[in-house]
């Protein structure tokens, strides 16, 4: 019991500190990064670029399609003239290219899907420097992302870790100290 008051005593002169030297010397500000990728001018850019390439992926999917249909529709059109087992070969042949286009679309699908998460993460790092400027320049005390949990930049003015690291050994030292006289006593 005695160590949880001691690590909830801890905490508290943790965020009391963080959070009086934030109202009083610093600003806490949040930034919508997701907003910022959006509507900036680089991020429609990549917007537009990544579209386009959705563009050219959609009629890929749309000509492998009509490649499997028009494929589909001469077998059906032989049908009365092919043999049971010519018929079979065909109904393979067409069964292995619709396989065939589900795979090569899967693999093209899967890599436009890692070409925009990549191309949007290295922006929004980007991004990111240049906020950790802005943020740097306007002396602000702590920013977070509205869109991701955790802090994303902190002043140092309004590290405490040190102090509340002091406070926090000197609990278990105090706490050692009970525990030997409690041990000599007995």
């Amino acid at each position: 019991m005695k160590k949880f008051l001691n690590l909830s005593l801890a905490f508290g002169l943790l965020f009391g500190s963080i959070f009086a030297d934030t109202a009083n010397n610093s600003t806490l500000i949040s930034i919508d990064s997701l907003t910022v990728l959006q509507k900036s001018k680089e991020g429609k850019v990549l917007a537009e670029k990544l579209q386009k390439d959705i563009e050219v992926f959609q009629k890929e999917v749309q000509s492998a399609q009509k490649k499997v249909a028009e494929l589909q529709e001469n077998i059906q059109k032989q049908a009365k003239v092919l043999s049971k087992e010519a018929l079979m070969e065909k109904g393979e042949e067409l069964a292995n290219a619709k396989k065939r286009a589900e795979r090569e679309l899967g693999d093209k699908d899967e890599a436009l899907k890692i070409k925009v998460q990549r191309e949007q993460t290295t922006l929004r790092d980007k991004q990111l420097k240049v906020a950790k400027g802005c943020f740097d320049k306007n002396g602000w005390g702590m920013a977070i992302d509205v869109n991701t949990p955790g802090v994303l930049f902190v002043n140092k003015a309004i590290d405490k870790t040190e102090e509340v690291l002091k406070e926090v050994d000197a609990a278990y030292e105090k706490e050692l100290a009970n525990k030997t006289k409690t041990i000599k006593a007995a």
